[in-house]
């Protein structure tokens, strides 16, 4: 082989290499980071709730919304928000956490702009990663007949990629709930379906799990449940009727076309 020849591909193979290594650096370093900014968030929730808590002693309320004067017995409304004013940012309207998982994570919703939080992280900072956002036309503090939280799914495990942890039927037996508190209360889910679907607009006999907010009427939500139930991988023997409030989580998976993995849960009374 010619030695010119020779020489520029082994440059070319230096150049690639070194490409590689670069963004495989860089991708380690941002995982990091992004893992340590979350965890920061976390701690100073965290010191958020030891303040705003009561005793057992004083009067029952809401960590997150009231606290008891200085044993006074004085209730004063607390708004989980105003204290989170470490971070500035009024766009958090809860946080959820599964158990056994990497999910525990500040919840968005910005109605304006949707998908703000696409690509955006809890400090509006530009970031590949995003933060957990729920769906613009749902309501967190009412709340709608179902609330709808978008996150990517990862690389690196973080975000909601550790839902894909659900497809085995053993991983659910031992995590078969989910924490999402708001700023009005604390609330635990049961997992009621886990599926995977392609999003297709232009399949108008797809499953648009995302249209479903509101129930018209108690066979508007009795047929989403049911559907869920059958595109399930599994029976959990979670149903629930009109009247219960849902959880639904979605991130993308990729053994569908424009694939997304969704985690369907009922909030325990």
């Amino acid at each position: 082989m010619n030695k010119k020849i020779l020489l520029a591909l082994i440059v070319v193979l230096v150049a690639v290499c070194g490409v590689s290594t670069y963004f495989h650096i860089k991708g380690r370093i941002e995982s990091e980071e992004n893992k340590k900014m979350y965890e920061t968030v976390a701690e100073e929730v965290s010191a958020t709730e030891d303040i705003t808590a009561v005793s057992a002693s004083e009067a029952a309320v809401n960590p997150y919304t009231e606290y008891t004067d200085g044993g006074s017995g004085n209730s004063k409304t607390q708004s989980y928000t105003d204290t989170m004013t470490f971070a500035d940012n009024p766009d958090m309207v809860g946080w959820i956490k599964i158990d056994g998982t990497n999910i525990n994570y500040p919840v968005m919703q910005t109605p304006n702009e949707p998908d703000y939080y696409l690509n955006r992280d809890f400090y509006k900072n530009k970031s590949a990663y995003g933060c957990p956002y729920v769906q613009a036309n749902c309501d967190v503090k009412t709340p709608s007949d179902n609330v709808i939280i978008y996150a990517h799914h990862m690389n690196d495990g973080s975000m909601f990629a550790n839902l894909e942890l659900f497809r085995s039927k053993d991983f659910w037996k031992s995590h078969k709930q989910i924490s999402f508190d708001t700023l009005d209360r604390e609330a635990t889910y049961d997992i009621l379906a886990v599926f995977a679907v392609t999003v297709d607009e232009t399949d108008k006999n797809s499953f648009k799990y995302y249209e479903f907010v509101n129930a018209y009427d108690p066979q508007h939500f009795s047929d989403f449940v049911s559907k869920c139930k059958e595109m399930s991988f599994y029976d959990t023997g979670v149903t629930a009727k009109y009247g219960d409030k849902l959880l639904t989580l979605s991130t993308c998976e990729y053994t569908h076309d424009n694939g997304r993995l969704v985690v369907v849960a009922k909030r325990c009374k």
